[in-house]
């Protein structure tokens, strides 16, 4: 009688009792992956190497790898190309961190979807005119921030129907088109109808409002550098896992870093794979970010900043952190929290483990390149945290994610906000703490990996 009744109740009871029976496995399964990102074996104990043999080894490994020309190919392949047109990032690209590669990338993108060329895009210095109407080449070049070689070779292996031309001083290159073109948002999360069809319907209505624009001829447009702007999760998964990686830190800023880890694994009897991207029980990576801090929210100000970090470190065992802030004080004061805690941990930073001849390179560098040198520690350290209201943390952890998912160990970074109060951010390797309605609306859809 009862299996009966059983068999006979309606399909939402069949599916409420399977929700419920696979909850807490989902739940289990999810914390078990959280606390162990890397699986269940030990490590093996990495070799010792001499310092130049760790550094070479270490430049030569990237977080996501191998590179995918065809990904890319086969979305160049889809667009109608127009050799006349060429943009023009006019005023470069932003000169922070975070907010250059998102500019960069974004103006890439544009590109493709236009068929457009471009001009090797430089970066933001001061006096550059929003109303330029040529190309300025006294920006700061491309080459200072990032691999120029690396993506004129691998645009040329993915994308090869864009030319991409290099102005110099004193050569004179072909007027623009009056006026800076400001391209149409193509973040379709936000609204369906930001399309490509969109966009490009937006451009051709702007270049035919300009008499002096001739389709046949060359034409030079000055774009206005955006952030955020394309939902990179609405486009095949390969071509944003390819996509970002075009853009590569030039190698003497990787250098650098690779030195910075080097000493860390001198100085702290370490051990530290220099083959590994995200090495296991090394360090931890804390970029502290108080910008823009209100002390009335959850992980906001300096304090609760340091805490989360302090207490993550311990909880993952580990006991050297290396910490950077775009604020010295806050670096030094990081410090001193460190050693002040009750179970003490050594926090250094870059300028604590570069020798003698590093440091002074390094005090060489604009602040921007001097920022990407801890961009690539961070990239690769055991365990990472970062702020909400930090570009550069959301991009660190988002590069992270996209290793783990090329491992087979992703979960659900996002899950967390349902369960941990002032938290946006947690995929078991990198942890973002703080919450921001505009950050976390904008960053993990309209970041590149």
């Amino acid at each position: 009688m009862y299996a009966q009744s059983f068999t006979n109740r309606p399909p939402a009871f069949y599916a409420a009792l399977v929700v419920v029976t696979l909850l807490p496995l989902y739940l289990a399964s999810y914390h078990y992956r959280l606390w162990h990102p890397y699986g269940g074996a030990d490590p093996a104990e990495a070799v010792e190497l001499s310092s130049a043999a760790f550094v070479a080894e270490w430049l030569d490994v990237h977080v996501v790898q191998p590179f995918n020309p065809s990904t890319i190919a086969t979305y160049c392949n889809r667009t109608e190309w127009h050799p006349n047109l060429v943009f023009n990032l006019v005023d470069g690209a932003e000169d922070g961190l975070a907010d250059a590669r998102g500019s960069l990338l974004d103006f890439l993108f544009y590109a493709i979807e236009a068929g457009a060329s471009i001009v090797l895009p430089g970066f933001a210095a001061n006096g550059a005119g929003r109303n330029a109407s040529r190309i300025a080449v006294d920006k700061m070049p491309f080459g200072m921030l990032f691999d120029e070689a690396w993506l004129l070779s691998s645009m040329a292996e993915a994308c090869p129907q864009m030319a991409i031309y290099k102005p110099e001083r004193d050569h004179k290159t072909a007027d623009a088109l009056p006026g800076t073109y400001v391209p149409k948002s193509r973040r379709v999360d936000m609204d369906s109808g930001k399309t490509k069809k969109a966009y490009l319907e937006h451009l051709d209505a702007w270049l035919k409002e300009k008499p002096d624009f001739k389709p046949d001829r060359l034409t030079l447009v000055n774009v206005e550098r955006t952030s955020w702007q394309v939902d990179t999760r609405n486009l095949p998964q390969v071509f944003r896992r390819s996509f970002g990686q075009v853009l590569r830190t030039a190698d003497d800023i990787r250098r650098l870093a690779a030195v910075a880890v080097q000493e860390l694994t001198r100085k702290f009897t370490t051990h530290i794979d220099s083959s590994s991207v995200v090495p296991r029980n090394a360090f931890y990576g804390a970029y502290v970010d108080t910008r823009g801090s209100v002390a009335s929210e959850p992980y906001s100000n300096f304090s609760a900043q340091t805490d989360a970090h302090l207490e993550q470190a311990i909880m993952h065992k580990l006991k050297v952190i290396y910490v950077a802030s775009d604020n010295a004080t806050e670096t030094a004061l990081f410090r001193t929290a460190a050693a002040r805690y009750p179970l003490p941990i050594i926090a250094v930073s870059k300028l604590d483990l570069l020798p003698v001849a590093e440091v002074a390179a390094l005090k060489e560098l604009t602040p921007t390149q001097q920022v990407l040198v801890d961009f690539e520690v961070l990239k690769r350290c055991s365990i990472f945290g970062g702020s909400v209201k930090s570009s550069a943390s959301y991009n660190i952890a988002l590069t992270r994610n996209q290793w783990l998912a090329d491992q087979g160990r992703m979960n659900d970074p996002w899950f967390v906000v349902h369960k941990d109060v002032g938290v946006a951010f947690d995929d078991g390797i990198s942890r973002i703490v703080g919450r921001d309605g505009v950050y976390e609306l904008q960053m993990p859809r309209g970041m590149w990996p």
